[in-house]
């Protein structure tokens, strides 16, 4: 493999790529992975790949600092990763198979949920500025990005009065225990499944009371050694107010609430490759 050819195609975005061509072992069980590391020069792309393993660059976006890495394993099957800057520091995120994704631009697209792209369709939305962080539709509804997290403008919406509507404080929003959390000034849930989440082996997305429950009696110690914190999964999710996330600017909503999104990279069957958590 010629591993010089795609360093070559990071470095035409302005990024540094390492490439180890070496077999899986027990730390790093994946015939590719990849990951952002930081070294005296700064960060960089730390990629470990098996021989067997095709690499190749599809699109480079000089401008854009964004370009789309494709792997083809030897029994065929291909991953497509979107790499980049985003705001403060490198990226990299697995794509879903199901799209068809040759460019950096459906890269961008087909981490949108459908719920956005759908909007975006309805308003109109110029191509021009379908991929910038923050824009502004025809209605003048604002949609907003902070890393993984997407928050739709929604003027109109109020939490329902009554003893029971909890708008919480300064909350944790992530896709499991993970992920660095972005902090919500004030958030407002409803619906969703309560888990159970840790850094127990299997639970770091979340477990069921059920599901917990048995764990508890089949590994009563390992369960203890553990801190485990009740989340809720699939809940319908507004914010107002500021978001803060320790490697992106703060984001100000103002008194506004919007809707929050997660984008698509979980739908990969090959996010296991990517190493680097937001």
């Amino acid at each position: 493999m010629d591993t010089a050819v795609v360093e070559r195609k990071f470095s035409q975005m302005g990024a540094r790529a390492r490439i180890k061509v070496s077999e899986p072992t027990w730390g790093h069980p994946q015939p590719f992975s990849i990951d952002i590391r930081k070294d005296g020069e700064g960060q960089f792309f730390d990629i470990r790949v098996a021989k067997e393993v095709e690499m190749l660059v599809l699109d480079v976006q000089k401008r854009d600092r964004h370009l789309l890495l494709m792997t083809r394993e030897k029994n065929d099957s291909k991953g497509k990763y979107l790499c980049g800057f985003d705001e403060r520091q490198l990226f990299t995120c697995a794509l879903p198979e199901k799209e068809r994704i040759s460019t950096v631009f459906d890269a961008k697209q087909a981490l949108k949920p459908a719920a956005i792209r759908r909007i975006e369709a309805q308003e109109g939305l110029k191509t021009g500025r379908a991929h910038k962080r923050h824009r502004t539709l025809g209605s003048g509804r604002k949609i907003l990005r902070q890393g993984e997290f997407m928050f739709v403008m929604e003027p109109a919406f109020r939490p329902p009065e009554g003893s029971l509507t909890v708008i919480h404080e300064d909350e944790p929003m992530s896709r499991g225990r993970s992920h660095n959390p972005h902090t919500a000034e004030y958030l407002y849930r409803t619906g969703g499944t309560s888990v159970y989440v840790s850094g127990y082996r299997g639970a770091g997305n979340g477990v069921s009371q059920q599901e917990f429950e048995r764990l508890r009696r089949e590994d009563p110690d390992g369960v203890r050694a553990h801190r485990w914190d009740i989340r809720v999964r699939d809940a319908e999710v507004y914010v107002k107010g500021k978001i803060t996330h320790r490697d992106h600017a703060t984001l100000d909503l103002g008194d506004i609430w919007y809707r929050v999104y997660l984008n698509t990279e979980d739908q990969s069957m090959h996010a296991k490759s990517v190493a680097f958590l937001d």
